[in-house]
This record gives C-alpha cells, sequence and structure tokens, in this order.
C-alpha cells in the first residue's frame, strides 16, 4: 500500500466490515482486498473508521463519560530537562489515564503513517519486522555518503510550533477526512494549551503528519536541484553534488517557513567534502561512520574502568568528588555499554572496532564488584 488514496479505495467500501470484524461481530464474507492488506494497513483503515464519539470511546477502549471528562480537562505534569548543548527542554507529560489513550492512538497513528510516509524520513517511524525495513538514524543518514555539499537544517521548537489548529486542520484534512466532531475530540486529546506537547506520546507521529506537506514541498524542490533530502524529527539535510549557493538555501528556509516552521539559525551548517560532514551524529564523508569524538570517549571510559576501578570512573565520567552508589555504577555501566552497542548498530555487529570494543567490556565488566 503506497498512498492513502489507495487505502481510501478500500476504506470506503469496507469501512463496516474492517470495524465489525475488529471488535469480534461475525463477518459473512470479507473481500479478497481486505485479505491481501496487511496488519499495519489494517489497523489504518480501522482508525479512519471512526466517525462518531461513540465509535471514538469503543476505538480507544474507555468509557464514553471517562473519555468525556479526559478531553475537558486534560492532566500534564509539567517539568523541565537540560538540552545537549545548553537550554533547557520544557516537557508536559499527561496523566496516566491521558498516556493509556494517547499510547494506544499512537499505536494506530504510527501504522497510518508508515502506509503513506514518505522514503526520505526516517525519525518517529515504527517499522514492523515483516517488512524488513529499518527507519533510524543510520538509515538516514546514508542518503548523503560522499556527497561534495552536505547541508543541515535543524526546525526551531519543533513540538511547541506545532499548533493545535494545525493538528485539527490535520485530522480534518484529507488525509484523515475526520467530520468536526472526532477532529475537535483527537485534537483536545492531543493538544495542551492550543500547542503539541514534547512529553505526550502521539506528539512524534503527529508531527510527522503535519510535516507532510513540507515534506512534499521540500522533495518536489530537492528533485527539481539535484538535491538529496531527508528528515528525521527536526533535523532537515540536504546533499548534492553541485554547488549548494545562497540562492537554494535561501530557498528552501521559504519553503520551511510558508510550512509554519522556522529554523534555528545557529544550528544551519553547510560542509564540503573536505571537512567533517555529519548527519544526525554520523560522519557521512566516505561512509556512514561514528564521531571520532564518542570513540575516543568510548576507549577512554574503558581504559578508566580497567585500570582504575568503576568507582573512579564514573567519578570521572559524571566529574564529582562524591561517594558512588549503586545506582551511579549502574549508571555508568548501561552508559557505557549503550556507546558500544551504538558503534555496532552504525558499523555492523561484525566490525572489527564493535567487536574489540564489546569483547573488551564484557571481560572487564564480568570481574568488575557492583559493590
Amino acid at each position: 500500500m503506497n498512498s492513502q488514496e489507495e487505502i481510501l479505495s478500500i476504506l470506503i467500501p469496507a469501512k463496516d466490515k474492517i470495524w465489525n470484524s475488529f471488535y469480534g461481530i461475525p463477518i459473512r464474507k470479507k473481500s479478497k482486498q481486505l485479505e491481501q492488506l496487511k496488519k499495519h494497513e489494517l489497523n489504518a483503515l480501522l482508525l479512519l473508521t471512526i466517525n462518531k464519539p461513540s465509535r471514538l470511546a469503543q476505538f480507544l477502549s474507555t468509557p464514553f463519560f471517562e473519555l468525556e471528562g479526559i478531553i475537558n480537562n486534560p492532566n500534564y505534569r509539567h517539568y523541565t530537562i537540560p538540552k545537549k548543548k545548553g537550554g533547557m527542554r520544557e516537557i508536559y507529560a499527561p496523566a496516566n489515564s491521558l498516556k493509556k489513550i494517547q499510547r494506544r492512538l499512537n499505536y494506530f497513528l504510527q501504522a497510518y503513517y508508515l502506509c503513506i510516509k514518505p522514503k526520505e524520513v526516517h525519525g518517529f517511524v515504527v517499522n514492523p519486522a515483516y517488512l524488513g525495513k529499518k527507519c533510524n538514524i543510520v538509515a538516514n543518514a546514508r542518503l548523503h555518503i560522499g556527497k561534495s555539499h552536505v547541508l543541515n537544517i535543524d526546525v526551531k521548537d519543533f513540538f511547541p510550533s506545532i499548533s493545535a489548529k494545525q493538528v485539527k486542520g490535520i485530522f480534518s484534512s484529507h488525509l484523515f477526512n475526520f467530520n468536526d466532531q472526532i477532529s475537535n475530540a483527537l485534537t483536545l486529546l492531543t493538544t495542551f494549551e492550543g500547542r503539541l506537547p514534547a512529553g505526550a506520546p502521539t506528539s512524534p507521529v503527529i508531527s510527522n503528519f503535519v510535516c507532510t506537506k513540507l515534506d512534499s514541498d521540500l522533495i518536489e524542490f530537492c528533485s527539481l536541484n539535484s538535491l538529496s533530502y531527508s528528515r528525521y524529527a527536526d533535523d532537515l539535510t540536504f546533499s548534492s553534488n553541485n554547488v549548494i549557493d545562497n540562492d537554494i538555501i535561501l530557498d528552501l528556509i521559504n519553503i520551511i517557513n510558508a510550512n509554519n516552521f522556522k529554523i534555528n539559525d545557529k544550528k544551519l551548517r553547510l560542509k564540503a567534502s573536505n571537512r567533517k560532514q555529519t548527519v544526525t551524529g554520523l560522519t557521512v564523508n566516505e561512509k556512514v561512520n561514528v564521531d571520532r569524538k564518542l570513540l575516543k570517549k568510548i576507549r577512554a571510559m574503558l581504559h578508566d574502568l580497567t585500570t582504575n576501578g568503576i568507582d573512579k570512573a564514573a567519578k570521572h565520567h559524571f566529574n564529582i568528588n562524591k561517594d558512588i552508589d549503586e545506582k551511579l555504577r549502574g549508571k555508568f555501566i548501561y552508559r557505557l555499554e549503550g556507546y558500544i552497542n551504538f558503534v555496532g548498530q552504525v558499523r555492523g555487529k561484525k566490525d572489527l572496532l564493535y567487536v574489540g570494543l564489546k569483547s573488551k567490556f564484557d571481560n572487564e565488566f564480568k570481574v568488575i564488584p557492583l559493590s
């Protein structure tokens, strides 16, 4: 299933059969088209059959009056976390009752987005194992290997820049074609204080739906200008073997602005092949590879661990003087192992560098007491 039009061509004559099948009502005859659909395609169709509040409540496995109460009084916990490169990130975590609903809704939204997403999008995408595909930073970076020029553009304040009006517009558009009642309900269930909240399970996939037109506009522009394009969440990457001049950059920024997004001027980077070119933290000059700074950090952590023991290694890594407790020991080991596994993800599990780091970690960790 490659397009939303194809999905709707099956949905229109078969939507009641899909709904009844999902809720266990016997069906005398299923169409051959339905039998040929994959699980995520059926889940996408089921989502699109919602046409009244009672069906929405049934779909979300939530009593109608309870759902109405959550819609009218959404409960979020607000806190901040530090960003990697300075500043604080606003997080709005939904209460458990709302989070449960959002997680269920996210499952079906992800299924639908998978049916219509462009191949250029790699972030916030859930790929079922039966498709044999992966959408991750490695796949995202692979498109830009060995290019003469790589341009990185970052969207500013990605989630909070998406308004509730935009979200409702998506649910009301041809992509979903929900009526006002359902569009309003879904918007209120997935936005807070007029914005898309960072911290809600549904925000990532909804941001992808909101970016549908942005992606389409950029793909068309890049096709006309011999550019390769990929997007991983709010990271947009463009590459070419031709010069990417100021006119092209300004055109790209204008397209982004026209789609109600702003760029982060501090993160706009254009690198030629004689400089280190990175895409979502991975180098792409000759092949997709882990940044040397990370490899240096991993080796330093391993050396410290094997030479000085876990307590001193953890103190050095976290830059603290207090005694190390069980929690910090575990955090250090978990982080080091995560870094090493990341190398394996990028370079491959048979890569000699990864195998050496993994072997050294396994051998040393076995003899390190945790208390």
